[in-house]
């Protein structure tokens, strides 16, 4: 991803979030959910051969927060999109969570239908 798009794609995020209510304890949203991986970003899109640590610590952190299917449903419909607008490698993506130390209840693959997660 040339370095426009990346700016692009860090000031749509931006502007997601603060369009969106906050509170206390706000529930996962989609535009925090992908405001909490852009540190991914480089990897997931093959910039850097290994995730930093603030990615890792993000994927443990949004993990904990996706504790129901409901969740995992929402965050599903958001990533699958935003994956293919922001040339994500699938095979990364699938390889993010183990080399994070995280097990994730759902199959990290663009074909999944989201409404069969639990």
């Amino acid at each position: 991803m040339n370095s426009t798009a990346t700016v692009a794609f860090m000031l749509a995020l931006l502007i997601m979030a603060t369009t969106s209510p906050v509170s206390a304890q706000a529930p996962v949203t989609c535009p925090g959910a992908l405001l909490q991986l852009l540190p991914c970003l480089p990897f997931l899109t093959k910039q850097v051969t290994t995730p930093p640590a603030q990615c890792c610590s993000n994927v443990k952190l949004l993990n904990d927060e996706a504790n129901t299917a409901a969740i995992r449903q929402q965050l599903c419909k958001c990533f699958k999109p935003a994956a293919i607008s922001y040339h994500v490698d699938p095979a990364v993506a699938k390889a993010l969570p183990g080399l994070c130390g995280v097990s994730v209840p759902v199959p990290i693959d663009p074909k999944i239908d989201c409404n069969t997660i639990s």
